[in-house]
């Protein structure tokens, strides 16, 4: 509706002081002509804006004129919930975060965009973990586009070991953690969204239990992950130069050792060669003989790729 653009508008100036109409017009989904009508229209109703020429020119407002908030969308609200630009990215919300910033910075005035401008320029939040890349979540918008809905979902979703089933769920929330988006369903259980191969939203309502509670089931469900088995006892040792980083890198594997000498507990073999075979000949397994047998077989493989380079 046309009132909601104008107040868009009367926003989005007051969060880009001069900002050219073809900006304003991309911004709001609308013409340059469109903007230029509505310009006019703010200001035959009395309210304080301006055109100025020249390259410095623009779409002004007067600094003293404060407009309200009243008409955050149910997307940019969704956004702000999220917060996080790269999370929001993830979900197909980042436009919807950029503009929902863009009005609460407009109404709080020169202030308020002075420390959003610093706050940017001092703190970086990275939610992508140590040594690995975001992993893509091709499916995330539709995922979250069917929590919000409150549908069933029909999903092809892979295991661990990399073998896809057919399954219908109930989705009850999403959790971001270190990067990793998971969902969580009713059951309840964990489904790693990245390894969603398609996703289909059902017409049927997904039940959610009653006073559900998506914080505490995380941290039940969290702990369940966290807290399975190692049974496989490592025991290596660090190059002197390395062993800061080999202590942080395989913080949540020590379970002693000192100096350069690590005791390490893996959920097996194949889980020891993928979190020790990028330390190189960093670190040396002392035992037991299988892993260091398996390092080697992995080792030879990829001195094998490279070799007829």
């Amino acid at each position: 509706m046309r009132g909601d653009r104008l107040l868009s508008l009367v926003l989005l100036l007051q969060a880009r002081p001069g900002a050219a109409a073809p900006e304003l017009a991309e911004r709001l989904g609308v013409s340059v002509r469109t903007v230029l009508r509505d310009v006019e229209a703010l200001s035959g109703a009395g309210i304080p804006v301006y055109t100025e020429r020249g390259r410095n020119g623009g779409v002004r407002l007067l600094d003293t004129y404060r407009a309200g908030l009243a008409n955050l969308s149910r997307a940019e609200g969704a956004g702000l919930a999220v917060g996080q630009s790269r999370l929001a990215g993830d979900l197909g919300l980042g436009d919807a975060l950029d503009t929902a910033l863009e009005k609460l910075t407009g109404a709080g005035g020169g202030a308020l965009r002075g420390g959003l401008a610093d706050g940017r320029s001092h703190v970086l939040v990275d939610v992508d973990p140590w040594m690995r890349s975001g992993e893509p979540v091709p499916h995330l918008p539709a995922v979250h586009e069917a929590l919000l809905r409150g549908r069933r979902l029909d999903v092809v979703y892979r295991d661990s070991e990399g073998r896809a089933g057919r399954r219908t769920v109930d989705p009850v929330g999403l959790v971001a953690k270190a990067g990793v988006w998971y969902l969580v369903t009713a059951e309840p259980a964990l489904l790693r969204v990245a390894r969603i191969d398609a996703c289909t939203a059902r017409p049927d309502a997904a039940g959610r239990p009653p006073g559900f509670d998506l914080a505490a089931t995380w941290a039940a469900l969290r702990s369940g992950v966290e807290s399975r088995p190692r049974d496989l006892a490592v025991v290596a040792e660090v190059q002197p130069s390395a062993a800061a980083l080999a202590r942080r890198l395989l913080a949540r594997h020590l379970t002693g050792g000192a100096g350069t000498r690590l005791e390490l507990s893996f959920n097996g073999t194949e889980h020891t060669v993928g979190s020790l075979l990028g330390l190189g000949a960093r670190v040396e397994v002392l035992s037991p003989a299988p892993v260091r047998a398996a390092l080697r077989e992995a080792g030879l493989a990829v001195a094998a790729l490279y070799a007829a380079g």
